[in-house]
């Protein structure tokens, strides 16, 4: 009698989509903090305490609007690494007890000026990285079949980017967010005719047992532990939306990404525009919202365990490591309490799982996994994604590949320069 597949599932951070073009945390917090310089910084709080984010009633002031660009002065002159370190630093100044409403409303306004701006590094790295790195290095990322299963495999990412759908759709690779609905949205009420298509879920219907994720066949149920560039929140938070995947190809997917920033409502001909929520319009030519579904920063989650509305997606996350025997983690520098504790915690539960860290500057364990170090319960490959991918089924180092992935520093370089060219020139996504 056969026994039953390995359930396996992976666990994805930064160094997975480096290989591709996206940044680590280190360069995205240069990028975020090179244009803030002490004069900079007076200016822009002059300015940003001319604006009305909260109506009429609740203005900011230019004392903690200073008092928060203090914050990243003081995390760029240190040079910091994290730039979620230092947002969560901001973010407190709105938490504390002490000041006045306007204090906090302007540390809530300055944080999302920063979200702002994380969002635009981000989505430009995508736009280039596709361009530049993705076709390049395709060819090492085909080997990611090696390390799924015959049947489904769980991946949970901890990135923003679109990489991973666009390699699943080129390696005609199954794969699925577990969205049960379809919704469509012009791109805007002066393009009716041209529409941007999602696939939905409600809040209340996801979980592991969703009848959009693949059961008993290989393919890929994904999950983006803290949102995405394409994912959005509709109806009050209430509906997930995802870019729909059912493409032929990654540059079907690339194609409705780009009309996604053209998402817009316009009224009397202007452009209305909103902080973390983007204005677009319905079928009826109505103005509706879209929430942008990119965590970042500190809070990204509640601090305790139990179940949360607005936290399905770590629920999900539980209760698939329950069930799983084995979870490879690529890429992951292991800066995320939530994501922690839950690995803790199902090493504890589950005594048949087995994790394995792949990552090339990780020279031991993180301190909360030492406990399981027992019965190769933890393991560690010190490589990067393409190389482990290759190696786990080939046991040999492709060193052909090893030199290849080396020259990919000039391409980046070309992309960070487009990046920062872009953000001088203003302009966004």
């Amino acid at each position: 009698m056969s026994s039953s597949p390995r359930k396996i599932g992976l666990l994805l951070g930064a160094g997975f989509s480096y290989d591709l073009g996206m940044p680590l945390a280190q360069e995205l917090t240069e990028v975020l903090l090179d244009p803030f310089t002490a004069r900079a910084a007076r200016k822009l709080a002059r300015a940003m305490a001319g604006v009305r984010p909260f109506g009429a009633d609740r203005l900011p002031n230019e004392s903690a609007l200073s008092e928060g660009l203090d914050v990243i002065l003081a995390y760029k002159a240190a040079n910091g690494r994290n730039y979620e370190a230092m947002l969560g630093e901001v973010e407190s100044l709105a938490c504390r007890g002490a000041g006045t409403q306007s204090d906090r409303d302007s540390a809530h306004y300055l944080s999302s000026v920063l979200y702002e701006r994380i969002y635009d590094i981000l989505s430009l790295y995508q736009t280039a990285a596709y361009e530049l790195l993705y076709p390049k290095n395709l060819r090492w990322y085909a080997s990611l079949g090696n390390v799924l299963s015959p049947q489904e495999t769980w991946i949970f990412t901890l990135n923003h980017d679109l990489l991973l759908e666009c390699l699943a759709l080129d390696l005609k690779i199954p794969v699925s967010y577990g969205d049960v609905d379809s919704k469509e949205f012009p791109v805007s009420n002066l393009e009716m005719h041209q529409r941007v298509r999602f696939s939905c879920i409600d809040r209340s219907r996801y979980s592991p047992t969703s009848a959009g994720f693949l059961r008993d066949r290989r393919g890929i149920n994904l999950v983006k532990i803290h949102g995405g560039l394409s994912e959005h929140a509709y109806d009050d938070k209430k509906v997930i939306c995802n870019l729909d995947l059912q493409r032929a190809s990654s540059q079907e997917l690339m194609s409705e990404y780009a009309k996604v920033s053209r998402m817009a409502y316009y009224q009397n001909g202007v452009l209305q525009e909103a902080a973390r929520d983007r204005f677009v319009t319905n079928l009826e030519g109505r103005c509706d919202v879209l929430g942008k579904a990119m965590l970042t920063g500190a809070q990204k989650y509640s601090s305790t365990a139990n179940p949360k509305p607005g936290e399905e997606k770590l629920a999900v996350f539980d209760g698939v490591l329950g069930q799983l025997d084995e979870l490879t983690i690529i890429g992951y520098g292991f800066g995320d309490k939530h994501v922690n504790f839950r690995l803790s915690h199902a090493m504890v539960r589950n005594d048949g799982l087995s994790i394995r860290i792949v990552d090339p500057h990780r020279d031991r364990l993180p301190d909360f996994l030492e406990p399981f170090d027992y019965k190769s319960r933890v393991r560690r490959a010190a490589c990067g994604a393409t190389l482990w991918m290759d190696y786990s089924k080939s046991n040999r180092w492709d060193e052909a590949q090893m030199r290849c992935l080396k020259e990919n520093a000039s391409l980046r370089k070309v992309v960070r320069d487009r990046v920062e060219t872009a953000l001088r020139r203003g302009r966004r996504r």
